[in-house]
């Protein structure tokens, strides 16, 4: 942080370490009026003993050279309260609070009884939480229909087998509420999925953002009505390939197509409610959700880092057919995801409000806005100390090259006094690099160690309550980095570490406003502030303590209101597995401590060392909560043509499913059993149930311009299975329609990559499916799909069923296959 002067007084290499110990201050001088050269103020006596203003007296000098830490401990600490102040959760309301606010207590009665048992699409829970819905909105007195339908999409990122997949849905049963405006200029839409995954009841994932509408709806009916229509819309199928928000933006009439979508997704357990993801031309939308939302949590860098996730929910369906709008969702809790214990037990009320408040708060602005006509263009922007930033996301790219300008012009200046050389500012640059390698490296490599107690990480490479181990691995940082700067000092000094750690800022400045501008603030701003830091401690400003006192504020508030979010974020979002992006993080600040101490304390990477490992030695021995206990997934998939059993399962063995799969079976292909799945598993030999496979016809029923042919296929379920998988390999297929859902998107798959298509609510007569092949031998194979596993395997206790990570998006099912080659 500070280029300046590291003599034997004032840190740096100590005197043992010399060639020559230096009696006095050293290095370039500055001519004086009489042309005599004199020492710069900022290389001088004055540096090392104070503003200049008398003889270096016994304890002036050493006081003097504290100033600038000391006021970096001051400004960080500022920094690190204000964010502990702007993070900090609203407290839930009663059943008492106001009729015409939100009360997580009033919602939080709508989670139980949606979320009583899991609701996949077609069950009886699904069924039942539907109508709760209808009931609830009805009785508020707006008007609720259902609206049925059915859609496909294309969805590669949600295959359960890696394959390139596709999805339908024959019956799709959405719920839309419309609260009538009284001169709308344009409807405003809130909108969650009512459906669970099978593996649990889905109080958060999505039992909380539908009560959070459903209570939205009741504050909003006990005021004025809005100028515009606001609609509270709940789709089917989410859990299914987006399926329900496909009818909707497939069915004319039903959403209008100019409305604004604000989407509420859960994807944990508890933690603040955060906007992920805009649309397209939508810095008006997301200046609307600051300015008049309290607790409004959103950062540019979430969406930019979004786009490289591979992540789904509704909103990509709308944003797909032109919808503007905002994506909300809370991460924190994440092993709770998807699983047998999200529960309302496991509901936050805090949590609940949050978003809540979000929702309410939404729907009054934009409700009462006039929304005719809205401005274009997009933004990055950021929340720093309670305000709000914002700038055009164009001006990413030239903020960057002036961060570089400066430093290029910084560099060259010390150079010309002789302060710093290229070739050192190299090797400090390497020294900096090094440190956040080292570090991050490490963290992956001992993060499964970490959490070697904790059973939930073999499942969601998290464990529950990871803040603990976050610290530890925050102090194994500042212990790698002392470390590698003591052990460097001789090759690049402290002076040449901080400018290499400037650089380092600089660098990732630039290539962030190309590769990432939304989220390039995090590194631009800091790195601005450290470069002015350093302009100011190298320039006669320097010597004077009120000019230590700048530098360091310009050099530690830019990075810590920005850098310290990032922390406990990136953790709640990439899970304990990832730590070491929150790591390298903290290592791009733990560089530039060679800048801020005088002289690094050699006991230092010690110290931080024996803390960091008695954290994380803690947090691997403590024993697991008895509620987090999960089983292995399985799934039993018998083939129907050749007669052979076989299990297979994506996560490790555990004493259950060593029962039934070999503890010892390594994961590999089933590209034999399955053309087309990519995932590994692990696999073995099952005894035989001899399920009855699908009964499947097919017929030729005309040829097509290309020279191929048109197929009609059949497949009725013996078992009544209410979900299929139809593998097309061997040729390609060029265009489809199942049952009047025609096959809009994209087919006849690169390579030679098989076909496949997920069908969802299969009806009891089956599905009918029209396939256009390529020239040359097809062979067809129908996979019927039902949950549980049948003979002893479908006797484990309720209690631990396995969480929907694992094979066909649930933790257990049976697969049952059966094929038909034409020629």
């Amino acid at each position: 942080m500070a280029l300046r002067r590291y003599d034997t007084g004032a840190g740096g290499t100590p005197p043992g370490d010399r060639a020559e110990p230096s009696p006095g201050p050293v290095g370039p001088k500055d001519p004086g009026p009489d042309g005599q050269a004199r020492d710069s103020p900022a290389e001088s006596g004055t540096d090392r003993y104070g503003p200049g203003d008398g003889p270096p007296g016994a304890g002036r000098g050493a006081m003097a050279r504290w100033v600038f830490p000391a006021a970096v401990a001051v400004f960080a600490a500022l920094c690190l309260a204000l964010v502990i102040q702007d993070g900090r959760m609203p407290a839930a309301r009663g059943p008492d609070a106001p009729a015409d606010t939100f009360s997580a207590a009033r919602a939080t009665a709508h989670v139980r009884e949606i979320a009583a048992a899991p609701r996949p699409g077609g069950s009886a829970a699904h069924a039942r939480a539907r109508a709760y819905l209808v009931r609830t909105l009805t009785a508020l007195g707006i008007d609720t229909r259902v609206h049925t339908g059915a859609a496909a999409s294309h969805r590669p990122d949600l295959s359960p087998t890696g394959a390139d997949s596709r999805y339908a849905g024959l019956r799709l049963e959405n719920v839309v509420a419309r609260i009538p405006g009284t001169a709308s200029t344009r409807p405003v839409a809130l909108v969650t999925h009512y459906d669970s995954t099978e593996a649990g009841p889905g109080a958060n994932d999505a039992g909380v953002p539908v009560s959070v509408l459903l209570e939205t709806a009741r504050a909003l009916r006990t005021g004025p009505p809005p100028r515009n229509d606001v609609l509270l819309v709940f789709t089917d199928a989410e859990e299914s390939g987006l399926l329900g928000a496909q009818a909707l933006v497939d069915t004319p009439g039903v959403l209008p197509p100019d409305a604004v979508i604000l989407n509420f997704e859960a994807r944990g357990s508890r933690g603040p409610s955060l906007m992920f993801e805009a649309g397209p031309d939508t810095a008006w939308l997301v200046k609307t959700l600051a300015g008049e939302v309290p607790g409004a949590r959103t950062d540019s860098l979430l969406d930019a880092a979004y786009d490289y996730m591979p992540n789904l929910t509704d909103f990509t369906v709308f944003q797909e057919a032109g919808h503007q709008g905002l994506n909300l969702a809370y991460l924190d809790g994440y092993t709770h995801y998807h699983g047998t214990t999200d529960t309302p037990e496991q509901v936050d009320p805090a949590t609940v409000q949050h978003q809540g408040g979000q929702a309410l708060g939404l729907a009054r602005a934009l409700g009462s806005a006039d929304l005719a006509r809205t401005p274009a263009g997009d933004s990055a922007y950021f929340q720093a100390a309670g305000w709000f930033v914002s700038y055009p996301l164009g001006a990413a790219l030239p903020a960057a090259l002036v961060v570089a300008g400066l430093g290029l012009a910084l560099l060259l200046r010390l150079r010309a006094r002789g302060v710093l050389t290229l070739g050192g500012t190299c090797r400090g640059f390497a020294v900096v690099l090094g440190q956040l390698l080292l570090a991050a490296g490490a963290a992956f490599a001992l993060a499964p160690l970490t959490a070697s107690g904790h059973e939930e990480f073999a499942h969601y490479y998290d464990i529950g309550g990871h803040g603990p181990a976050l610290a530890g691995f925050l102090v194994f940082t500042l212990a790698v980095g002392s470390t590698l700067a003591l052990l460097a000092r001789r090759w690049a000094g402290p002076r040449e570490q901080v400018a290499g750690a400037a650089l380092l800022w600089t660098v990732l400045s630039c290539v962030s406003a190309v590769a990432l501008p939304g989220g390039s603030h995090v590194f631009i701003w800091p790195a601005l502030g450290l470069l002015a830091a350093a302009a100011v401690l190298t320039s006669r400003v320097g010597a004077k303590v009120w000019g230590r006192v700048l530098a360091a504020a310009l050099g530690t508030v830019p990075a810590a209101l920005l850098v310290f979010p990032l922390l406990p974020l990136l953790t709640d979002a990439l899970g304990l597995g990832l730590v070491a992006a929150p790591v390298a993080v903290a290592a791009l600040l733990t560089a530039l401590l060679p800048g801020v101490l005088p002289s690094l304390p050699r006991l230092l990477p010690v110290t931080a060392a024996v803390v960091a490992v008695a954290v994380l030695a803690g947090t691997a021995l403590l024993p697991p909560e008895p509620e987090r206990r999960l089983r292995a997934d399985l799934a039993y998939l018998w083939d129907a043509d050749r007669r052979t059993a076989h299990w297979l399962s994506r996560a490790p063995s555990d004493d259950w499913s060593d029962r039934f799969l070999p503890a010892d079976a390594e994961r590999g292909s089933v590209s034999d059993l399955w053309p087309g799945w990519r995932v590994p598993v692990r696999r073995g030999p099952a005894e035989e149930f001899p399920l009855p496979g699908p009964r499947i016809t097919t017929e030729v029923v005309g040829g097509s311009e290309a020279g191929g042919r048109r197929v009609r296929l059949t497949a009725v379920s013996e078992r009544g299975a209410r979900e299929m998988a139809i593998v097309v390999s061997g040729t390609a297929v060029r265009g489809w329609s199942l049952t009047g859902v025609p096959g809009e998107f994209a087919d006849d798959p690169p390579g030679d990559a098989p076909w496949e298509l997920w069908i969802r609510q299969v009806p009891e007569e089956g599905v009918e499916l029209e396939l256009e092949l390529a020239p040359g031998p097809a062979r067809v194979m129908v996979v019927d799909r039902t949950p549980g596993l049948p003979g002893p395997a479908g006797d484990g206790p309720d209690d631990t069923r396995a969480p929907a990570l694992g094979i066909a998006s649930v933790g257990e099912a049976t697969l049952v296959a059966g094929t038909r080659v034409l020629e």
